[in-house]
């Protein structure tokens, strides 16, 4: 069973980009449909928060008897996700591809009330490399999964569901030696070497504020 949950205004709580839980998430780069503007992110061993209402009560007016009726206070582990970004107006990427740093920028700009978003994680494709992207968008945001994507990974904060301290290192060992096995190499050619603003701290503390859940920008920037 396939769900797509709304995480619009709570994106920034919702998913665990910055691997607290222990688990390494992998993230591809960014995949822009121009076209549609919309961004999709391809994600494998994410770290999902389903201890409130707002996301669990879109997954189960679904499929009632998901595996997230575990237990209330829960936080999931989807093998594979689509994160979904509409209407962006642009992005930048800064990808560290064994030790060194390479930047990628569309163009940055935006209005008032446009909103900021942070994603990345592990490539999922390459070995010995870090994904940092940064989108800002004025539309809906949205995570794709599938129930049988889905691994209980932490009860009441305790991961003893998954096997504890081995149970999460066996899960980056199976990802780490799929990576290893396949050995593809990256095309840095793709990258314009174009470092945005958005990098710098004081800068986005500038032009965006942050809300429960989201950065919104307070100003344009053209």
């Amino acid at each position: 069973m396939k769900y797509k949950i709304d995480i619009t205004d709570s994106y920034e709580n919702f998913i665990d980009f910055d691997g607290w839980s222990g688990v390494t998430n992998y993230s591809s780069l960014p995949k822009i449909d121009e076209k549609k503007s919309t961004c999709h992110v391809f994600l494998e061993n994410t770290s999902i928060r389903m201890d409130e209402n707002i996301w669990r009560d879109q997954i189960l007016s679904v499929n009632p008897k998901s595996t997230i009726n575990i237990a209330d206070d829960l936080l999931i582990l989807a093998r594979k996700a689509i994160l979904t970004i509409e209407n962006v107006r642009c992005y930048d990427l800064r990808v560290i591809y064994k030790e060194h740093d390479y930047y990628h920028s569309s163009g940055l700009t935006f209005d008032m009330k446009d909103r900021f978003m942070v994603f990345g994680g592990d490539d999922i494709e390459y070995l010995h490399t870090n994904i940092y992207g940064g989108v800002i968008f004025n539309g809906k945001v949205f995570l794709e999964l599938e129930e049988k994507e889905i691994l209980p990974l932490m009860i009441n904060g305790d991961d003893e569901v998954i096997g504890g301290e081995k149970g999460i290192t066996k899960i980056n060992n199976e990802k780490e030696k799929e990576l290893i096995k396949k050995n593809n190499l990256l095309d840095i050619g793709y990258f314009n070497a174009i470092k945005s603003s958005i990098w710098d701290y004081n800068f986005l503390i500038k032009y965006f504020s942050h809300q429960n859940g989201y950065w919104e920008a307070i100003k344009n920037y053209k």
